[in-house]
């Protein structure tokens, strides 16, 4: 039995890698999921922050990318050196926020 059910991780390994990872866009919640599935989440950042429902967003950007003073032009949306998690934009001062720094 375990021999057939590492061959049918390793089919559904291969699947997220080849169908399901490519679909996602970079920088994006669903993407980080996917890399956190399949253990390879170790150079994104950690920082967290809390929306106005009470919700945990995790920053989705690689690991070192923060800086405080590069702030982000809000017009096109681009983050600028602050977190990013698909259209939230922070930086590490809200009150709501968990800097990587903290992890």
């Amino acid at each position: 039995m375990r021999q057939r059910e590492r061959a049918d991780l390793m089919r559904l390994d291969k699947f997220v890698r080849e169908s399901v990872l490519p679909r996602t866009h970079p920088h994006t919640t669903a993407r980080r999921r996917v890399l956190e599935a399949l253990g390879e989440a170790d150079g994104l950042c950690t920082a967290r922050t809390r929306n106005t429902d009470g919700d945990v967003i995790v920053c989705t950007l690689d690991a070192g990318h923060y800086d405080p003073d590069d702030k982000p032009p809000f017009k096109d949306g681009k983050p600028g050196g602050w977190h990013k998690a698909n259209a939230v934009i922070w930086n590490d001062l809200g009150a709501a926020c968990i800097p990587h720094a903290a992890l």
